[in-house]
Protein backbone atom coordinates (compact mmCIF):
# COMPACT_ATOMS: atom_id res chain seq x y z
CA UNK A 1 0.00 0.00 0.00
CA UNK A 2 2.78 2.43 0.97
CA UNK A 3 4.68 1.51 -2.19
CA UNK A 4 1.57 2.24 -4.26
CA UNK A 5 1.19 5.69 -2.64
CA UNK A 6 4.84 6.48 -3.37
CA UNK A 7 4.43 5.40 -6.97
CA UNK A 8 1.28 7.51 -7.29
CA UNK A 9 3.10 10.58 -5.91
CA UNK A 10 5.96 10.05 -8.35
CA UNK A 11 3.48 9.67 -11.20
CA UNK A 12 1.66 12.86 -10.20
CA UNK A 13 4.94 14.80 -10.01
CA UNK A 14 5.93 13.52 -13.41
CA UNK A 15 2.52 14.39 -14.83
CA UNK A 16 2.74 17.90 -13.36
CA UNK A 17 6.18 18.33 -14.88
CA UNK A 18 4.93 17.23 -18.30
CA UNK A 19 1.93 19.58 -17.95
CA UNK A 20 4.23 22.48 -17.03
CA UNK A 21 6.43 21.79 -20.08
CA UNK A 22 3.34 21.66 -22.31
CA UNK A 23 2.07 24.93 -20.81
CA UNK A 24 5.37 26.66 -21.45
CA UNK A 25 5.38 25.32 -25.01
CA UNK A 26 1.87 26.62 -25.61
CA UNK A 27 2.84 30.03 -24.25
CA UNK A 28 5.91 30.04 -26.47
CA UNK A 29 3.92 29.54 -29.66
CA UNK A 30 1.02 31.81 -28.63
CA UNK A 31 0.61 34.55 -31.20
CA UNK A 32 -0.97 35.78 -34.39
CA UNK A 33 0.19 36.37 -37.96
CA UNK A 34 -0.22 39.50 -40.07
CA UNK A 35 -0.01 39.02 -43.84
CA UNK A 36 1.34 42.01 -45.77
CA UNK A 37 1.02 42.65 -49.51
CA UNK A 38 2.44 45.60 -51.49
CA UNK A 39 1.32 46.05 -55.11
CA UNK A 40 1.71 48.51 -58.01
CA UNK A 41 -1.79 48.47 -59.55
CA UNK A 42 -0.86 49.99 -62.96
CA UNK A 43 -3.14 53.03 -63.30
CA UNK A 44 -6.03 51.65 -61.28
CA UNK A 45 -9.18 53.57 -62.36
CA UNK A 46 -7.03 56.16 -64.14
CA UNK A 47 -7.45 56.59 -67.90
CA UNK A 48 -4.54 57.93 -69.94
CA UNK A 49 -3.60 57.99 -73.60
CA UNK A 50 -1.89 54.60 -73.22
CA UNK A 51 -3.88 52.93 -70.39
CA UNK A 52 -7.60 53.28 -70.91
CA UNK A 53 -10.98 51.64 -70.39
CA UNK A 54 -10.24 49.21 -73.22
CA UNK A 55 -6.76 47.90 -72.39
CA UNK A 56 -6.85 48.53 -68.61
CA UNK A 57 -10.52 48.17 -67.75
CA UNK A 58 -11.17 48.83 -64.06
CA UNK A 59 -14.09 46.39 -63.84
CA UNK A 60 -11.78 43.62 -65.02
CA UNK A 61 -9.05 44.80 -62.65
CA UNK A 62 -11.45 44.51 -59.70
CA UNK A 63 -12.05 40.87 -60.64
CA UNK A 64 -8.32 40.17 -60.92
CA UNK A 65 -7.72 41.77 -57.52
CA UNK A 66 -10.47 39.66 -55.95
CA UNK A 67 -8.66 36.55 -57.19
CA UNK A 68 -5.24 37.75 -55.97
CA UNK A 69 -6.19 39.09 -52.54
CA UNK A 70 -8.78 36.36 -52.04
CA UNK A 71 -6.05 33.75 -52.41
CA UNK A 72 -3.33 35.40 -50.28
CA UNK A 73 -5.73 37.09 -47.81
CA UNK A 74 -3.54 40.04 -46.77
CA UNK A 75 -4.26 41.83 -43.49
CA UNK A 76 -2.36 44.87 -44.76
CA UNK A 77 -2.67 45.78 -48.45
CA UNK A 78 -0.64 48.77 -49.65
CA UNK A 79 -0.67 49.98 -53.23
CA UNK A 80 0.88 52.37 -55.75
CA UNK A 81 -0.57 53.81 -58.96
CA UNK A 82 -4.16 54.37 -57.87
CA UNK A 83 -6.23 57.18 -59.33
CA UNK A 84 -6.21 60.16 -56.96
CA UNK A 85 -9.86 60.37 -56.01
CA UNK A 86 -12.06 59.34 -53.10
CA UNK A 87 -14.29 57.48 -55.55
CA UNK A 88 -11.41 55.30 -56.74
CA UNK A 89 -10.03 54.43 -53.30
CA UNK A 90 -13.52 53.56 -52.05
CA UNK A 91 -14.25 51.60 -55.21
CA UNK A 92 -11.40 49.17 -54.51
CA UNK A 93 -12.57 48.67 -50.93
CA UNK A 94 -16.15 47.95 -52.02
CA UNK A 95 -15.51 45.99 -55.22
CA UNK A 96 -12.59 43.89 -54.00
CA UNK A 97 -12.67 43.33 -50.24
CA UNK A 98 -16.35 43.85 -49.39
CA UNK A 99 -17.43 41.95 -52.51
CA UNK A 100 -15.15 39.11 -51.41
CA UNK A 101 -17.00 38.88 -48.08
CA UNK A 102 -14.41 40.92 -46.16
CA UNK A 103 -16.64 43.72 -44.96
CA UNK A 104 -14.34 44.17 -41.96
CA UNK A 105 -11.70 45.75 -44.22
CA UNK A 106 -11.16 49.49 -43.93
CA UNK A 107 -9.03 52.02 -45.78
CA UNK A 108 -6.83 54.97 -44.95
CA UNK A 109 -7.72 58.53 -45.92
CA UNK A 110 -7.18 59.86 -49.40
CA UNK A 111 -4.08 62.03 -49.91
CA UNK A 112 -2.22 63.30 -52.97
CA UNK A 113 -3.30 63.71 -56.58
CA UNK A 114 -3.12 62.01 -60.00
CA UNK A 115 -1.46 58.69 -58.99
CA UNK A 116 -1.49 57.97 -55.26
CA UNK A 117 -0.62 55.37 -52.65
CA UNK A 118 -3.23 53.77 -50.43
CA UNK A 119 -3.50 51.38 -47.48
CA UNK A 120 -6.28 48.89 -46.73
CA UNK A 121 -6.35 46.82 -43.55
CA UNK A 122 -8.16 44.07 -41.68
CA UNK A 123 -9.98 45.98 -38.93
CA UNK A 124 -10.58 42.77 -36.96
CA UNK A 125 -6.83 42.72 -36.24
CA UNK A 126 -5.65 46.27 -36.78
CA UNK A 127 -6.60 49.88 -36.27
CA UNK A 128 -5.30 53.02 -38.00
CA UNK A 129 -3.95 55.42 -35.38
CA UNK A 130 -2.58 58.18 -37.62
CA UNK A 131 -1.67 59.14 -41.17
CA UNK A 132 0.90 61.65 -42.43
CA UNK A 133 2.68 62.27 -45.71
CA UNK A 134 6.07 63.41 -46.98
CA UNK A 135 6.22 65.77 -49.96
CA UNK A 136 8.58 63.67 -52.05
CA UNK A 137 8.70 64.09 -55.83
CA UNK A 138 7.23 63.14 -58.25
CA UNK A 139 4.70 61.52 -55.86
CA UNK A 140 4.12 61.98 -52.15
CA UNK A 141 5.11 59.29 -49.67
CA UNK A 142 2.45 58.19 -47.17
CA UNK A 143 3.15 57.29 -43.54
CA UNK A 144 0.53 55.17 -41.74
CA UNK A 145 0.69 54.10 -38.11
CA UNK A 146 -1.29 50.96 -37.30
CA UNK A 147 -1.89 49.28 -33.95
CA UNK A 148 -2.65 45.65 -33.17
CA UNK A 149 -5.99 44.98 -31.50
CA UNK A 150 -4.98 42.99 -28.44
CA UNK A 151 -6.39 42.59 -24.94
CA UNK A 152 -3.80 45.15 -23.89
CA UNK A 153 -5.92 47.86 -25.53
CA UNK A 154 -8.13 47.78 -22.44
CA UNK A 155 -5.13 49.19 -20.58
CA UNK A 156 -4.16 51.56 -23.38
CA UNK A 157 -1.34 49.23 -24.41
CA UNK A 158 -0.60 47.49 -27.70
CA UNK A 159 1.97 46.86 -30.44
CA UNK A 160 2.44 49.47 -33.16
CA UNK A 161 3.54 49.22 -36.80
CA UNK A 162 4.42 52.15 -39.07
CA UNK A 163 3.97 51.52 -42.81
CA UNK A 164 5.73 53.97 -45.13
CA UNK A 165 4.44 53.63 -48.71
CA UNK A 166 6.43 55.25 -51.50
CA UNK A 167 6.69 55.28 -55.29
CA UNK A 168 10.06 56.66 -56.36
CA UNK A 169 10.96 58.19 -59.73
CA UNK A 170 11.14 55.79 -62.67
CA UNK A 171 13.96 55.74 -65.21
CA UNK A 172 17.66 54.98 -65.28
CA UNK A 173 19.23 58.34 -66.14
CA UNK A 174 21.49 60.11 -63.67
CA UNK A 175 18.71 62.67 -63.16
CA UNK A 176 16.21 59.90 -62.31
CA UNK A 177 18.64 58.37 -59.84
CA UNK A 178 19.18 61.74 -58.21
CA UNK A 179 15.43 62.24 -57.84
CA UNK A 180 15.17 58.87 -56.12
CA UNK A 181 18.11 59.71 -53.87
CA UNK A 182 16.54 63.02 -52.86
CA UNK A 183 13.22 61.36 -52.02
CA UNK A 184 14.94 58.63 -49.97
CA UNK A 185 16.83 61.27 -48.00
CA UNK A 186 13.59 63.16 -47.35
CA UNK A 187 12.01 59.95 -46.03
CA UNK A 188 14.88 59.20 -43.65
CA UNK A 189 14.96 62.83 -42.47
CA UNK A 190 11.23 62.65 -41.79
CA UNK A 191 11.73 59.52 -39.70
CA UNK A 192 14.55 61.21 -37.80
CA UNK A 193 12.82 64.54 -37.26
CA UNK A 194 9.49 63.03 -36.23
CA UNK A 195 11.25 60.57 -33.92
CA UNK A 196 9.63 57.54 -35.56
CA UNK A 197 11.13 54.40 -34.05
CA UNK A 198 10.45 50.72 -33.50
CA UNK A 199 8.48 48.53 -35.94
CA UNK A 200 8.65 50.19 -39.37
CA UNK A 201 8.12 48.86 -42.88
CA UNK A 202 8.96 50.86 -45.99
CA UNK A 203 7.33 49.47 -49.09
CA UNK A 204 6.55 50.33 -52.66
CA UNK A 205 7.74 50.55 -56.24
CA UNK A 206 11.19 52.03 -55.65
CA UNK A 207 12.40 51.75 -59.26
CA UNK A 208 16.00 51.09 -58.16
CA UNK A 209 18.21 49.06 -60.48
CA UNK A 210 21.12 48.29 -58.15
CA UNK A 211 21.62 48.12 -54.38
CA UNK A 212 24.53 50.53 -54.84
CA UNK A 213 22.12 53.27 -55.93
CA UNK A 214 22.21 56.22 -53.57
CA UNK A 215 18.47 55.96 -52.83
CA UNK A 216 18.73 52.35 -51.68
CA UNK A 217 21.92 52.99 -49.71
CA UNK A 218 20.22 55.87 -47.89
CA UNK A 219 17.43 53.53 -46.75
CA UNK A 220 19.77 50.81 -45.49
CA UNK A 221 22.30 53.13 -43.80
CA UNK A 222 21.82 53.77 -40.09
CA UNK A 223 20.79 57.28 -39.03
CA UNK A 224 22.18 59.06 -35.99
CA UNK A 225 19.31 57.71 -33.92
CA UNK A 226 19.94 54.15 -35.09
CA UNK A 227 17.13 53.68 -37.63
CA UNK A 228 17.86 51.75 -40.81
CA UNK A 229 16.03 49.29 -43.05
CA UNK A 230 16.96 45.71 -43.87
CA UNK A 231 16.14 43.54 -46.87
CA UNK A 232 14.33 40.59 -45.24
CA UNK A 233 15.76 38.16 -47.80
CA UNK A 234 19.20 39.80 -47.85
CA UNK A 235 19.49 39.65 -51.62
CA UNK A 236 21.63 42.73 -52.15
CA UNK A 237 23.26 43.23 -55.53
CA UNK A 238 22.83 44.37 -59.14
CA UNK A 239 19.30 43.17 -59.81
CA UNK A 240 18.80 44.68 -63.27
CA UNK A 241 18.89 42.16 -66.11
CA UNK A 242 20.78 39.69 -63.91
CA UNK A 243 19.66 36.03 -64.01
CA UNK A 244 21.21 35.45 -60.57
CA UNK A 245 18.27 37.39 -59.12
CA UNK A 246 15.57 35.94 -61.38
CA UNK A 247 13.68 34.57 -58.37
CA UNK A 248 13.28 38.09 -56.96
CA UNK A 249 12.38 40.11 -60.07
CA UNK A 250 9.00 41.85 -59.89
CA UNK A 251 8.81 43.66 -63.27
CA UNK A 252 7.72 43.17 -66.03
CA UNK A 253 5.10 40.45 -66.19
CA UNK A 254 4.83 41.07 -69.97
CA UNK A 255 7.39 40.61 -72.74
CA UNK A 256 5.72 43.20 -75.01
CA UNK A 257 3.37 46.12 -74.65
CA UNK A 258 1.36 45.46 -77.79
CA UNK A 259 -1.78 46.89 -76.21
CA UNK A 260 0.25 49.96 -75.09
CA UNK A 261 -0.55 49.75 -71.36
CA UNK A 262 1.78 47.35 -69.49
CA UNK A 263 5.55 47.75 -69.85
CA UNK A 264 7.25 44.98 -71.80
CA UNK A 265 10.66 43.39 -71.65
CA UNK A 266 9.89 40.43 -69.41
CA UNK A 267 10.95 39.78 -65.80
CA UNK A 268 14.35 41.41 -65.29
CA UNK A 269 14.04 44.06 -62.55
CA UNK A 270 13.53 44.04 -58.81
CA UNK A 271 11.62 47.31 -58.47
CA UNK A 272 9.17 46.41 -55.69
CA UNK A 273 10.23 46.02 -52.06
CA UNK A 274 9.17 45.64 -48.46
CA UNK A 275 12.06 46.59 -46.16
CA UNK A 276 11.96 46.32 -42.36
CA UNK A 277 13.70 47.85 -39.35
CA UNK A 278 15.81 45.88 -36.88
CA UNK A 279 13.05 45.43 -34.23
CA UNK A 280 10.95 43.60 -36.84
CA UNK A 281 13.86 41.48 -38.02
CA UNK A 282 14.77 40.54 -34.42
CA UNK A 283 11.27 40.53 -32.90
CA UNK A 284 12.16 42.80 -29.98
CA UNK A 285 8.98 44.93 -30.03
CA UNK A 286 6.15 42.45 -30.45
CA UNK A 287 6.39 41.91 -34.23
CA UNK A 288 8.83 39.65 -36.07
CA UNK A 289 9.43 38.85 -39.72
CA UNK A 290 8.53 35.22 -40.42
CA UNK A 291 11.57 33.60 -42.03
CA UNK A 292 11.11 32.61 -45.69
CA UNK A 293 7.73 34.38 -45.93
CA UNK A 294 8.98 37.15 -48.28
CA UNK A 295 8.01 36.43 -51.87
CA UNK A 296 7.54 38.18 -55.20
CA UNK A 297 4.06 36.67 -55.40
CA UNK A 298 3.86 34.35 -58.42
CA UNK A 299 7.60 34.36 -59.14
CA UNK A 300 9.10 30.88 -59.56
CA UNK A 301 12.57 31.90 -60.76
CA UNK A 302 11.90 30.69 -64.33
CA UNK A 303 10.81 34.05 -65.72
CA UNK A 304 14.09 35.73 -66.70
CA UNK A 305 13.28 38.01 -69.67
CA UNK A 306 10.06 36.03 -70.03
CA UNK A 307 6.45 36.75 -69.16
CA UNK A 308 4.65 35.53 -66.06
CA UNK A 309 2.73 32.93 -68.05
CA UNK A 310 5.33 31.70 -70.57
CA UNK A 311 6.84 29.24 -69.80
CA UNK A 312 3.88 27.84 -67.81
CA UNK A 313 3.88 28.99 -64.20
CA UNK A 314 2.78 26.51 -61.52
CA UNK A 315 3.73 28.53 -58.43
CA UNK A 316 0.07 29.45 -57.86
CA UNK A 317 -3.30 28.21 -59.19
CA UNK A 318 -3.86 29.03 -62.85
CA UNK A 319 -6.61 31.59 -62.17
CA UNK A 320 -4.38 33.55 -59.76
CA UNK A 321 -1.41 33.52 -62.19
CA UNK A 322 -3.68 34.66 -64.99
CA UNK A 323 -5.04 37.48 -62.83
CA UNK A 324 -1.52 38.60 -61.88
CA UNK A 325 -0.57 38.69 -65.57
CA UNK A 326 -3.61 40.75 -66.57
CA UNK A 327 -3.75 43.00 -63.52
CA UNK A 328 -0.39 44.79 -63.74
CA UNK A 329 3.10 44.78 -65.19
CA UNK A 330 4.42 44.35 -61.62
CA UNK A 331 4.17 41.44 -59.19
CA UNK A 332 3.08 42.16 -55.64
CA UNK A 333 5.55 41.44 -52.85
CA UNK A 334 4.35 39.72 -49.69
CA UNK A 335 5.62 38.78 -46.25
CA UNK A 336 4.27 37.66 -42.89
CA UNK A 337 4.76 39.20 -39.46
CA UNK A 338 4.44 37.14 -36.30
CA UNK A 339 2.63 39.00 -33.51
CA UNK A 340 3.65 38.09 -29.98
CA UNK A 341 0.21 38.39 -28.39
CA UNK A 342 1.66 37.71 -24.95
CA UNK A 343 4.04 40.61 -25.53
CA UNK A 344 1.24 42.98 -26.48
CA UNK A 345 -1.08 42.04 -23.61
CA UNK A 346 1.29 41.28 -20.73
CA UNK A 347 0.40 42.60 -17.28
CA UNK A 348 2.44 45.27 -15.51
CA UNK A 349 4.14 42.62 -13.38
CA UNK A 350 7.62 42.17 -14.87
CA UNK A 351 8.87 38.67 -15.61
CA UNK A 352 12.55 38.78 -14.72
CA UNK A 353 15.51 36.65 -15.64
CA UNK A 354 19.04 37.96 -15.22
CA UNK A 355 18.02 41.56 -14.51
CA UNK A 356 15.45 43.06 -12.15
CA UNK A 357 13.61 46.34 -12.57
CA UNK A 358 11.44 48.33 -10.17
CA UNK A 359 7.95 47.95 -11.58
CA UNK A 360 5.75 49.91 -11.42
CA UNK A 361 7.90 53.04 -11.01
CA UNK A 362 7.36 56.69 -10.14
CA UNK A 363 10.14 59.28 -10.32
CA UNK A 364 12.99 56.82 -10.92
CA UNK A 365 13.54 53.40 -12.44
CA UNK A 366 15.83 51.07 -10.50
CA UNK A 367 17.75 48.35 -12.31
CA UNK A 368 20.00 45.72 -10.78
CA UNK A 369 21.62 42.43 -11.70
CA UNK A 370 20.94 39.09 -10.07
CA UNK A 371 24.15 37.36 -9.00
CA UNK A 372 27.22 36.79 -11.15
CA UNK A 373 30.05 39.21 -11.75
CA UNK A 374 30.40 42.68 -13.16
CA UNK A 375 28.67 43.16 -16.52
CA UNK A 376 28.55 45.84 -19.20
CA UNK A 377 25.03 46.35 -20.60
CA UNK A 378 23.23 48.59 -23.06
CA UNK A 379 19.90 50.01 -21.88
CA UNK A 380 17.12 51.50 -24.00
CA UNK A 381 13.70 52.74 -22.91
CA UNK A 382 11.10 53.07 -25.68
CA UNK A 383 7.55 54.38 -25.55
CA UNK A 384 4.72 52.26 -26.98
CA UNK A 385 4.72 54.73 -29.89
CA UNK A 386 8.25 53.60 -30.72
CA UNK A 387 10.04 56.73 -29.42
CA UNK A 388 13.52 56.18 -27.97
CA UNK A 389 13.40 58.03 -24.64
CA UNK A 390 16.60 56.82 -22.98
CA UNK A 391 19.77 55.05 -24.07
CA UNK A 392 23.00 54.36 -22.20
CA UNK A 393 25.76 51.81 -21.75
CA UNK A 394 26.55 51.12 -18.09
CA UNK A 395 28.43 48.74 -15.82
CA UNK A 396 26.27 46.72 -13.43
CA UNK A 397 27.73 45.36 -10.21
CA UNK A 398 25.98 42.51 -8.35
CA UNK A 399 23.54 43.87 -5.78
CA UNK A 400 24.10 47.51 -6.76
CA UNK A 401 21.15 49.47 -8.18
CA UNK A 402 21.43 51.72 -11.21
CA UNK A 403 18.97 54.63 -11.12
CA UNK A 404 17.37 56.05 -14.26
CA UNK A 405 15.60 59.42 -13.78
CA UNK A 406 12.03 59.17 -15.04
CA UNK A 407 10.28 62.24 -13.64
CA UNK A 408 9.59 63.51 -17.18
CA UNK A 409 7.96 60.24 -18.29
CA UNK A 410 4.18 60.37 -18.58
CA UNK A 411 2.06 57.79 -16.79
CA UNK A 412 1.70 54.67 -18.95
CA UNK A 413 3.52 51.70 -20.38
CA UNK A 414 7.11 51.57 -21.66
CA UNK A 415 9.55 48.97 -22.99
CA UNK A 416 12.98 48.51 -21.47
CA UNK A 417 15.60 46.67 -23.52
CA UNK A 418 18.65 45.38 -21.63
CA UNK A 419 21.39 43.95 -23.83
CA UNK A 420 24.15 42.19 -21.91
CA UNK A 421 26.73 39.52 -22.62
CA UNK A 422 25.01 36.87 -24.71
CA UNK A 423 21.50 37.84 -23.60
CA UNK A 424 18.88 40.44 -24.44
CA UNK A 425 15.80 40.98 -22.30
CA UNK A 426 12.84 43.21 -23.12
CA UNK A 427 10.64 44.14 -20.17
CA UNK A 428 7.28 45.90 -19.99
CA UNK A 429 7.32 48.56 -17.29
CA UNK A 430 4.69 51.06 -16.20
CA UNK A 431 4.79 54.49 -14.61
CA UNK A 432 1.97 55.10 -12.14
Amino acid sequence: MILQIVLNIKFMKRALLVFAIMLVSLQTIAGDTIRVMQYNLLYYDRNTGWCNATNNNVDSKDGYLRDITGYYKPDIFTVNEMNGSVTSVQRLLDNVFVSNGQSYFKRANFAGSYLINMLYYNSNKLGLKSQQYITTSPRITDVYQLYYKSEGLLRGDTTYLTCIVTHLKAGNTSSDQQDRATAAQQIMSFIENRNIRGNILIMGDMNVYYSSESAFQTLVTETQSGVRFFDPINKIGNWNNNPTYAQYHTQSTHTSNDNSCPSGGGMDDRFDFILATKPIMEGTLGLQYVTNSYWAFGQDGNRFNQSLINPPNYSLPYQVINSLFNMSDHLPVVLKLYVDTDFSSVSSVTAVNRYRVSNPFNENISLWKQGGGVERVKIQIISILGELLFEDEITLFPGEKYIIPAENFRAGFYLMSIHGAGIKEVKRIVKQ
